[in-house]
């Protein structure tokens, strides 16, 4: 069959594409023979939503920073991602945000073995040409075509380079034929075997990169297709932005207008007020006015005076944020969690479907009834009624910002960048392969009271120290504002009296519920888990459920959940305390395996970190309360 260089799966998914056909990735061609991606081009028709530039390539420097950070720690001075460029300054500007429309391969690797029993050359074949050269190509010692195989083996290094598995030039004697004896069960029992004098050679390779900063440049044997061979690696974000929104979050007084409105200090009038730029010196008398109202405890006199006859006077507003939370409005630290609230808000803004709806339009009594049980369910498994709901076209970007080979994490393997050129006759930059999609989402919302009341008995903060904050949120938001960061990206837990550590159970305990319930979901919504994701707003204590790009054509399938059987699905993950591989699991691994809560990487938006079943129901020897146990 004559090699085709176009690989036109774009229009069955781009999703499944930025996973499993990356650039740099081999996969096994629907023509029969392994190919490897070697770009994408932009799709110019796309109608899809819009993107905020700023906000992908800056969550993009972010994560970038974040791989640095980790490499640094585990190996002192060390760069984990030197292809990319450096954070801040004109860094910024070397990325560019493509749409993939079509993806482009090559045959690779072009190690061939003959079929025949009595010949098995193993010889690297030429390119070949695209709509001409048949592949596999003939044999050149015995000129046999039946059943000559590409070898599915690679050699890939720590700092990104790959290799094809391809025989010596040559033996002691200079002869050039070459068979290989893989018959062994061990890959380093694989030899090379000259043709002509039998002599062995070991299969091994080494790295030639130049740029590779590794001593040890002994590559690794992989089957192509193996996870380690290629692993892309990116985010999901909720990109909720119009380009009104974008051009708020550019304000000066975003940040403070953002945390002023989420303490409920000023109306949602005002909060456009300040971020249009629409701000003045208050007068003083109108200043005296309001202190006096709010002295004596008139509060909403003095928030409806202030809206009706001046905008907001951002110091005071500042003032207010300090003393509610103890933050300084204009660090990087706390405008990145105004960011996060601020998208969550927008997403509750977004049309949705939640009980109080439901109710509304119940058709007959049965359903009304069926409604009401909904919200028992809910509080009883510890969620919020008033936002656990529908959202019908919940906007999701997912970003692929580079790949690693032979390891997962920064302390594995380095973080290599897709670079490239975005449209003809642009300049080589930094690309970022985006897939911005809409899709139906279930969002719930934990139970702050019942999250104050696990932290307590769990001994993770006093009582005291949560109602002198002003409750859960406010305490999480101060510890957020005062740390990096990144606790939410931790990949072990803090040492015992580490700030963070609070706060990294509690992230624990959000991405165990997302689990337990998406597994749930799978089970009565007719999706696969494969085909749901998960999206977490550890800032307001809530996650939301979707289809991800994999997933079957199953349009409304969660609207019929919402309408039929929530209470079902809810009371499913709260009652399904067990795992295939218990008692182990349970025991040795915090109830977290392949068996429970871990999920595939297209389900899990964090890799699968942080996860415990012992959050949900309790560890073994009594030590540590549930969130479902029935004494909170």
């Amino acid at each position: 069959m004559p090699f085709n260089p176009r690989f036109d799966d774009m229009a069955r998914d781009r999703n499944q594409v930025l996973y499993r056909h990356r650039p740099g990735q081999t996969f096994d061609h629907k023509g029969g023979y392994t190919a490897q991606v070697v770009q994408y081009g932009r799709d110019e028709e796309f109608e899809g939503p819009l993107l905020d530039r700023e906000h992908l390539v800056g969550e993009a420097v972010r994560f970038v920073s974040r791989w640095r950070s980790a490499g640094r720690a585990s190996a002192q001075g060390a760069d984990r991602a030197p292809e990319f460029p450096q954070e801040g300054g004109l860094g910024n500007r070397q990325y560019e945000v493509v749409i993939p429309g079509k993806v482009f391969c090559r045959v690779w690797p072009r190690v061939v073995r003959c079929a025949r029993v009595a010949c098995g050359l193993v010889w690297t074949a030429s390119d070949p040409r695209p709509g001409v050269d048949d592949w596999p190509p003939a044999c050149p010692a015995c000129g046999n075509k039946a059943g000559n195989r590409q070898l599915q083996f690679v050699f890939a290094h720590r700092c990104g380079e790959v290799a094809q598995m391809q025989p010596p030039r040559s033996c002691p004697r200079n002869h050039t034929t070459f068979k290989l004896d893989d018959r062994a069960s061990r890959f380093r029992d694989f030899r090379w075997e000259c043709m002509t004098c039998g002599f062995p050679y070991g299969v091994q390779w080494n790295c030639n990169n130049p740029s590779c900063s590794y001593s040890d440049k002994y590559m690794q044997p992989l089957l192509h297709s193996a996870g380690a061979a290629h692993v892309g690696q990116g985010f999901t974000l909720v990109n909720a932005t119009s380009a009104e929104e974008a051009r708020r979050a550019a304000a000066p007084t975003y940040t403070v207008a953002v945390l002023g409105r989420w303490l409920e200090e000023i109306t949602e009038d005002e909060f456009r007020r300040l971020t249009d730029g629409l701000t003045t010196d208050v007068p003083p008398e109108v200043l005296s006015s309001i202190e006096v109202m709010e002295a004596n405890g008139l509060h909403d006199a003095a928030r409806a005076l202030r809206a009706r006859f001046m905008p907001v006077d951002v110091g005071v507003l500042k003032d207010q944020v300090r003393k509610a939370l103890g933050l300084e409005p204009d660090s990087d630290a706390v405008r990145q969690i105004a960011t996060q609230l601020h998208t969550f808000r927008r997403v509750l803004n977004l049309e949705r479907v939640d009980i109080d709806r439901l109710e509304r339009e119940a058709r007959n009594p049965e359903r009304l009834r069926l409604y009401n049980r909904y919200r028992g369910a809910l509080v009883n498994a510890g969620f919020d009624p008033a936002t656990s709901c529908l959202i019908g076209d919940l906007p999701v970007t997912y970003v692929a910002v580079g790949y690693s080979r032979t390891g997962f994490t920064p302390d594995e393997a380095d973080l290599v960048p897709y670079r490239g050129r975005a449209g003809r006759g642009a300049a080589v930059s930094t690309l970022l392969y985006a897939n911005p999609t809409q899709a139906e989402a279930l969002l719930f919302q934990l139970d702050p009271e019942r999250v104050h009341r696990w932290l307590v008995r769990n001994g993770l903060v006093t009582n005291a120290a949560l109602m002198d904050a002003g409750g859960v949120r406010r305490w999480l938001l101060q510890l957020l504002g005062q740390g990096d960061g990144e606790v939410f990206h931790r990949d072990t837990r803090p040492a015992e009296g580490d700030p963070e550590g609070p706060v990294y159970e509690l992230f624990g305990l959000l991405h165990s519920l997302a689990h337990q319930l998406l597994r749930a979901l799978a089970v009565d919504s007719g999706y696969s888990e494969t085909s749901l994701s998960e999206y977490l707003f550890p800032h307001d204590l809530a996650f939301a459920l979707y289809p991800n790009g994999g997933a079957e054509f199953s349009l409304g399938a969660l609207r019929t959940v919402i309408e039929q059987n929530l209470d079902a699905v809810v009371t499913r993950a709260k009652e399904n305390d067990s795992c295939l591989y218990d008692p182990n699991c349970m025991l040795s691994s915090e109830g977290a395996d392949l068996g429970c809560l871990l999920l595939p990487e297209t389900a899990c938006q964090h890799w699968n970190r942080n996860l415990s079943r012992w959050h949900l129901f309790g560890d073994p020897e009594g030590d540590r309360v549930g969130y479902w146990d029935p004494a909170l």
